[in-house]
């Protein structure tokens, strides 16, 4: 598909605008030297290229056919690709799953399969692979070569893309269009061709939705130690996932689901295009940071506040040792005696090209600078294009030895500056913030890589699954999908969290005799699978003291349940030792379509519905992913004793999280659960009320 030495255009035409024609334009203009076979019914020469009749008719092997033909007769030709032996098969026509019609789609896939003849789309513009001159789609045909790979799940928005690079001179290895992904979607373009592709220095998939969430994380994350992938994720609204689906047939999980995914395994999600492309500008023309010390070199102080405020907002450091910076700028060769060395490095308005070439070149030379930004602002004292040649012969002199972003703000000598910069691969921007921003996509990158080669793959966790699953098996023989607080509570216990002692009690003498075995103070809930909402039927009370207020208060809790619900199978009410009072969290799992058991932690109680507070990963994941969820959350501070409070049991806190990822990971029964709250206490963290949903049997 990458490197044919024959294609045939099933489908070409003479006529310009055509799809077909366009295609065969492409093909011949972008400079591929194999031998290309246009098949059409009633032509007999296009481009200059002999017509034949049918795939059949072409007498010699085909490596790549590109079909661009009406839906109702691309089965048959399907069949005839295979029958002639066609390696692979790119399937330009539309009319298939995108429009409801799934059935067609997976005849190809059957075809496909029985001649070993691997294809993408349907509904595609085609491909692009550069190092091979080949240009087989209906896009834009002078592509800049370079070292991205673009994978595109949007036709229209992909062609327009393309567009947009060249334009803005940023180099493509290729452009793949995967369309509806019958059979070949990212995941298998990943793992099977860019991984080990040399051109390929760098991936940005644009998603709308992926068929096998669980699958395409494991390719992410081994490609991705490899190779950075950016995700162009559409969908992020309610209204924009339900488009997503309507567009190409595919599942949108919850968006947020989504961005935890592509957290956990390293792939670096923008917000827009155009933040995507900036990042892979930078990401594909510098290499990995060796350190954290970053340095601003600037014209204008301005500016150079602009850029620190933007490297605090995306966790950028900035180099802070004043008598090395002194020692390295402080020259008259590269500011006056009234700049400033206190990083921004500032060599004043009067500074000049050559100024910024020796300040570059002192950066790049001293090992403490691990990373360099350049801001020019447009003066009379500088010459932009003078300044560019500067900096590229700098950048080349030093082989890329560590990141280099410049950004740039003027007028139209600069923006001719920006684009000689691109077009020489130097990542240039027209604003501070772009640069700093793609610079810090770097960063979180190689962070990944470090912290993933350091810590391998999560280690399994053994649970005792025979007595987990005959709980499970005892709630399914009563013909019930809801637990009861205390049938969940033994599910935690067997996974050795921290549970308050408690008992269920039938009767008064029965809660007697628990609150005085469990302690009190004591907190007691009534337990009925018709109740699920306890509080509003009157049916939970805390801090009882005393023995004859365990009385009175059985009596209460029955007495308002069957007012609540007369009908309700009350099972009695259960008696827990009350937790002083602490940090309220919440560990909750949902099944996501896409990525299946997904965990969630946050603030509880009130908490969680009010601020939202909250972060996602896929099940199962490691202690050191659970740390990184504590940590993800805005009010992590109440955690870790804010304002005089006592810290919580971070250690114990995070293997909760882990077992309840290990446990959902390994119990497929479990369609939900909720630890609300569990107290993060400064000696545990203790589950104080629970609920676990199961599936429904098939």
């Amino acid at each position: 598909m990458f490197k044919p030495k024959s294609i045939a255009v099933i489908g070409a035409s003479k006529k310009p605008g055509k799809i077909g024609y366009e295609i065969m334009d492409n093909i011949i203009s972008y400079g591929f030297n194999g031998e290309l076979y246009p098949i059409n019914l009633r032509e007999t020469e296009i481009l200059g290229k002999k017509v034949y009749r049918s795939i059949s008719d072409v007498p010699g092997e085909v490596d790549f056919a590109i079909i661009s033909i009406p839906a109702k007769y691309v089965l048959d030709v399907f069949e005839e690709c295979g029958k002639k032996g066609v390696k692979c098969v790119a399937l330009i026509t539309s009319g298939f799953g995108e429009v409801g019609d799934f059935e067609t789609e997976h005849k190809l896939v059957e075809i496909a399969e029985k001649y070993n003849m691997p294809f993408i789309g349907p509904n595609i513009f085609g491909i692009v692979y550069a190092p091979s001159r080949l240009n087989a789609s209906f896009g834009p045909a002078d592509v800049k070569p370079g070292k991205l790979a673009f994978i595109t799940q949007s036709g229209a928005l992909g062609i327009a893309l393309m567009g947009w690079t060249i334009t803005n001179k940023i180099g493509l290895s290729s452009i793949i269009s995967i369309g509806n992904k019958a059979q070949i979607g990212e995941s298998e373009l990943l793992e099977n061709f860019l991984k080990d592709d040399p051109n390929t220095k760098a991936l940005l998939l644009y998603i709308e939705g992926l068929h096998d969430g669980r699958r395409s994380m494991e390719v992410f994350r081994e490609v991705g130690l490899k190779k950075p992938i950016i995700a162009l994720k559409s969908g992020r609204s309610k209204r924009g996932a339900l488009a997503a689906a309507s567009h190409t047939g595919s599942l949108a999980g919850s968006d947020k689901v989504y961005s935890a995914a592509f957290e956990q395994v390293g792939v670096l999600r923008a917000i827009d295009a155009s933040e995507a492309f900036d990042w892979a500008r930078c990401i594909t023309n510098n290499p990995r940071p060796k350190g954290k010390n970053v340095v601003i070199i600037t014209n204008g102080g301005g500016v150079g506040v602009m850029a620190t405020d933007a490297c605090d907002d995306y966790n950028l450091e900035l180099y802070n040792d004043q008598e090395k910076l002194k020692e390295l700028f402080f020259k008259p060769e590269i500011m006056p005696p009234f700049g400033s060395t206190k990083n921004p490095v500032d060599i004043t308005g009067g500074g000049g090209e050559l100024a910024y070439k020796k300040a570059m070149e002192a950066a790049f030379a001293a090992p403490e600078i691990d990373a360099i930004v350049v801001l020019y602002c447009q003066t009379a004292t500088t010459n932009p294009d003078l300044l560019a040649d500067y900096i590229i012969e700098v950048v080349k002199k030093y082989k890329k030895a560590k990141p280099f972003v410049i950004a740039s703000i003027g007028g139209v000598a600069v923006d001719e500056m920006v684009d000689k910069l691109n077009e020489n691969d130097i990542p240039a921007y027209d604003l501070p913030e772009k640069a700093i921003s793609s610079l810090s996509a770097l960063y979180r990158w190689s962070n990944f890589v470090e912290r993933t080669t350091k810590l391998g793959k999560p280690n399994g966790l053994k649970l005792p699954l025979d007595k987990i699953k005959a709980i499970i098996a005892k709630v399914r023989k009563e013909g019930r999908v809801q637990m009861l607080e205390h049938e969940a509570k033994e599910i935690f216990k067997l996974c050795n969290l921290h549970v308050p002692n408690y008992g269920l009690a039938k009767t008064k003498d029965k809660a007697i005799n628990i609150a005085q075995k469990v302690g009190f103070p004591v907190v007691m809930k009534i337990v009925s699978e018709d109740i699920i909402h306890k509080s509003d039927a009157g049916g939970v009370f805390i801090g009882i003291k005393d023995l004859s207020e365990v009385e009175q208060t059985f009596d209460k809790i029955i007495e308002n349940a069957k007012a609540y619900n007369p009908k309700a199978n009350i099972r009695g009410v259960i008696i827990s030792h009350m937790e002083p009072k602490a940090t309220e969290v919440i560990i909750g799992v949902t099944r996501d379509p896409t990525f299946g058991p997904t965990v969630m932690f946050g603030l509880g109680g009130i908490y969680v519905e009010i601020l939202k507070d909250v972060v996602f990963r896929v099940a199962p994941f490691s202690l050191e992913e659970a740390q990184h969820m504590i940590d993800g959350i805005k009010t992590r501070d109440m955690l870790y004793g804010a304002r005089g409070q006592k810290p919580a049991n971070i250690d114990d806190l995070k293997h909760a999280i882990y077992v309840i990822s290990q446990l959902v990971s390994q119990v497929d029964d479990i369609k939900e659960l909720d630890i609300n709250p569990m107290f993060a206490m400064e000696d545990k963290a203790s589950v104080v009320d629970a609920r676990i949903t199961l599936t429904k049997q098939k």
